[in-house]
């Protein structure tokens, strides 16, 4: 089977995302590291025109988007642990991948910037972040189970979590977890993984 190149940037929360579930399936790739800065560079828009980051090549196949590299890398192994058959099962990954990234992520951005994650710090720009951000987090407390993962098993759901949350922790982010602790109990159980270390978090 040819070997996996992931094209990622260390900094890149989606593409330690990808990392953390290589460690986790153990499967061995290399790593060609890819600028943030935009324009991407014309040899990776050549691989993927979107330019987003990371980008997975498996043999002929080029796969952006990183949800889209976690569901396939957890099906390609056999992993329906990590990505169910059952479609009921799976629907409830599915929603809360898609939640995440179209919901929080979104909405944590803002306070992720204002407290500091290109370097400047505005307090105004963060209070104003939290108010937005605090009811996005208090829905998604309902969402998740109450066992330390987000569906009640560990899966590719918590897998997609586990940058956003690590994140949270290397900025000291003023969230009030005591308010979340379902989420906050999946931020210690996917930081806690000996793959989440393996997979190189920076930030």
């Amino acid at each position: 089977m040819p070997g996996l190149t992931l094209y990622d940037n260390p900094t890149s929360s989606n593409a330690l995302k990808v990392r953390f579930l290589l460690a986790e399936l153990g499967l061995d790739y290399e790593r060609v590291e890819v600028p943030l800065a935009r324009p991407r560079p014309d040899w990776y828009l050549a691989l993927n025109p979107v330019g987003g980051i990371p980008t997975l090549v498996d043999g002929e196949l080029v796969l952006p988007e990183s949800n889209t590299i976690l569901r396939y890398l957890a099906a390609r192994e056999g992993r329906n642990d990590l990505y169910p058959d059952d479609l009921a099962a799976r629907a409830r990954v599915d929603r809360l991948l898609d939640t995440w990234s179209t919901f929080v992520r979104p909405a944590l951005f803002p306070l992720e910037r204002a407290c500091g994650l290109f370097g400047e710090h505005d307090e105004a720009a963060a209070s104003r972040a939290l108010e937005q951000l605090d009811p996005v987090l208090d829905a998604v407390e309902r969402l998740v189970a109450d066992n330390g993962t987000m569906t009640g098993a560990f899966t590719i759901a918590d897998v997609c979590v586990a940058p956003t949350l690590f994140r949270s922790a290397k900025l000291e982010l003023p969230i009030d977890w005591t308010r979340r602790p379902r989420l906050a109990a999946v931020r210690e159980a996917v930081t806690g993984r000996a793959s989440f270390a393996a997979a190189g978090p920076v930030r």
